[in-house]
């Protein structure tokens, strides 16, 4: 059996014996890997494309929606090497476990940029939908997104990077679990586990909860106003949506510069389409939070590890149900989604100069 690093060779033998789950199930989480390698590639790419070929999807909300996509397609590089730890009968099976630590790694980092990803979409749409225009065009400059962008993705790089160089943790091929992940012998796993929860958990739920809680709170809170006004004038009441929201209060029109000029029916239009996007976009972190917490929580519980491979899996179930949930509420995505499947490029909103340029190089008839 090869020797893995730090750890003795009766800690290797004794953890080869009494593995924490049967060859049958990691046989099962195998199969899940592989499933969702493809489902997590083709998902990710459909949302990339479809930015690369619309210029209607270039937008602020959609640039942080296609870094989204791109830490879902990094995650999903782990996946075909999840299952070969899993199929592993003793130690890892090729040569060099090189790969093995580097799957660990974008697992990782792959779903603590998700979650830092979504916080910052949370912080987008209550600036949007709650702040005044001036304000969201400061804050979201190309220059300042760019360094949003970049901020989901250092946070955790250092979390999961700086541990290991400081000899405070391993990632590599845990012979326990059969999983390419932290090194359980390793004395310093248990504080490694912990650190990566708390670098990469607490801080973006809490966003994520104040930023939604706010906005819910603030347009509610708007909605009881303009109802007790109707009361007081004895005037009907009518069903309020978050266009009503924004066109009586000019300082929540905060979606262009052209809005004034705009007809009363196009600021509802867009009004409502804003609000579809932040229920859909909501629905996005919610699912990602139910499927990824018990991860993270199997991270810092103590002896949880044996739980902790399944509770990855579960996690990577969101690299499909995001794609899903944008083809069947997103406006534009579900438009443009089934024209891509349908390989009707030509009926593309808006179509991008690379689609343009594409169009025009194909022959007639095809």
């Amino acid at each position: 059996m090869a020797n893995i690093p730090g750890v003795s060779a009766d800690a290797t033998s004794l953890n080869s014996s009494y593995p924490q789950y049967n060859y049958e199930a990691r046989v099962a989480l195998a199969a899940f890997w592989i499933l969702f390698t493809i489902a997590g590639f083709t998902g990710s790419s459909l949302v990339i494309w479809s930015v690369v070929l619309s210029k209607k999807l270039r937008t602020v909300t959609n640039a942080f929606v296609v870094n989204l996509s791109v830490a879902d397609f990094w995650t999903s590089l782990s996946y075909p090497w999840l299952a070969v730890a899993g199929l592993s009968t003793t130690s890892w099976p090729l040569t060099s476990e090189i790969p093995c630590r580097i799957a660990a790694v974008q697992f990782d980092t792959g779903f603590g940029a998700s979650l830092y990803i979504l916080a910052a979409i949370a912080v987008n749409r209550m600036v949007m939908i709650t702040q005044p225009i001036d304000i969201y065009r400061w804050l979201y400059t190309p220059r300042k997104v760019a360094v949003m962008i970049a901020a989901t993705w250092i946070l955790p790089w250092m979390v999961v990077g700086i541990p290991p160089l400081c000899q405070a943790g391993q990632l590599g091929f845990d012979i326990t679990t059969r999983s390419c992940s932290i090194i359980e012998s390793d004395e310093n796993s248990a504080s490694y586990k912990l650190t990566q929860t708390l670098g990469m958990y607490p801080i973006p739920m809490i966003i994520i909860i104040s930023s939604y809680t706010a906005l819910y709170v603030n347009i509610r809170r708007h909605f009881k106003q303009q109802r007790r006004r109707h009361v007081i004038t004895k005037t009907p009441t009518v069903e309020m949506d978050l266009s009503d929201y924004c066109k009586t209060d000019p300082s929540r029109q905060s979606l262009g510069p052209t809005i004034s000029s705009m007809s009363k029916s196009n600021i509802q239009a867009i009004k409502r389409q804003q609000l579809a996007i932040t229920k859909n976009l909501f629905l996005i972190c919610l699912t990602f939070t139910l499927l990824v917490s018990p991860y993270f929580l199997s991270l810092a519980a103590p002896h949880s590890s044996g739980f902790t491979p399944f509770a990855a899996a579960i996690a990577t179930i969101n690299s499909c149900v995001s794609p899903i949930i944008y083809t069947c509420n997103h406006p534009d995505f579900k438009v443009i989604f089934p024209k891509m499947l349908k390989c009707r490029y030509s009926e593309i909103p808006e179509p991008s100069d690379f689609l343009k340029y594409f169009l025009s190089r194909r022959k007639p008839g095809n």
